[in-house]
This record gives C-alpha cells, sequence and structure tokens, in this order.
C-alpha cells in the first residue's frame, strides 16, 4: 500500500510539473515571437528611436510584413504549379515559361516593396540615423549567409576551370 502511494504522489507530482512547464512555455506573452527578436527589433535599436519614431516604425513594418507575406504564399503557390509539372509525361514549354515569368515579377514586386520600405524608414529618421540606416543595409546585403546556403564557395584568381581536388 506504502509503495502505490509513494508512487501515485512521484505521478502527481510530474503532472503537476509538467503542466507548470507547458503553460509557461505556451503562455509567454513575448512580442517576439519563438524566434526571438526580429530584424526590425534589430533596426530600431540600433538606430536609437524615440518613442514617436518608433510607433511609427512599428506600424510600417507590420503593413510591410503583410504584404510580404502574401508575395511569399502567392510565389510559393506559383512554385508548388511549376514543380508540379515535373512528373507530367509532356511538358509545354511555353506554360512553364509563364510560370516562370509570373514568378519573376512577384519577386520583383517584393524587391520594390522592401525598397520601399527601407524608403519609409529612412524619412522617418534624422540625419545621423540615415547614415546609420545606410551602413546596417549595405552590411546586410553584402554578409553572407550561413555557410552551405549560398551555394559553392567563390574561387580565388587562377582557378577557374580547374576541378576541385580530389578528396581521400
Amino acid at each position: 500500500m506504502k509503495k502505490n502511494l509513494l508512487l501515485y504522489i512521484l505521478l502527481g507530482l510530474l503532472v503537476l510539473m509538467n503542466a507548470f512547464f507547458l503553460f509557461k512555455h505556451f503562455s509567454t506573452t513575448d512580442k517576439n515571437g519563438p524566434r526571438g527578436p526580429g530584424p526590425g527589433n534589430f533596426i530600431a535599436k540600433q538606430l536609437e528611436f524615440d518613442e514617436s519614431q518608433t510607433q511609427k516604425f512599428e506600424d510600417l513594418e507590420m503593413e510591410h510584413r503583410e504584404n510580404i507575406k502574401g508575395l511569399l504564399a502567392d510565389i510559393r503557390e506559383l512554385k508548388d504549379s511549376l514543380f508540379d509539372r515535373l512528373s507530367d509525361e509532356t511538358v509545354d514549354d511555353s506554360e512553364v515559361d509563364a510560370i516562370a515569368t509570373q514568378i519573376a515579377a512577384k519577386e520583383k514586386i517584393k524587391e520594390l516593396e522592401t525598397f520601399r520600405f527601407f524608403k519609409a524608414v529612412g524619412a522617418l529618421c534624422n540625419d545621423n540615423q540615415k547614415e546609420l540606416l545606410k551602413s546596417i543595409i549595405k552590411d546586410a546585403l553584402h554578409r553572407q549567409g550561413p555557410p552551405g546556403r549560398n551555394g559553392p564557395p567563390r574561387r580565388g584568381p587562377g582557378e577557374e576551370g580547374r576541378p576541385p581536388p580530389p578528396r581521400h
């Protein structure tokens, strides 16, 4: 009887602990979401926006995110449509070309939307902040992503056309 009582107490304690951790995990009120602070938070912090600038920036960012989210959904749908044709016996090249053109048009709109967003952010900034924003954007454009995500490494001078060395 005592063994069962101890088991029930331990089981109850484990259930309570699990409930507590699940509650803490799912009830976070952090605006940043599960991935932490986003790039917008980084930009606002780096530019040291005042309260008015921060509010306007958050409004711009929310609108930008919604626009980009819609464009990304459209692009994903078009790409699905394109690659669904891989299993077709015969593929009409003009149809594939038309879908690729639509994808390119959506990508162009996405890039223009991003440019307009940063142009609007620049309009919020004072002169010092504008220079800092310009350097942040240039740094972001020239920074490489994580290894393995941008294709093969660039070759140095004189290495054009040579095969890679054998791996042993």
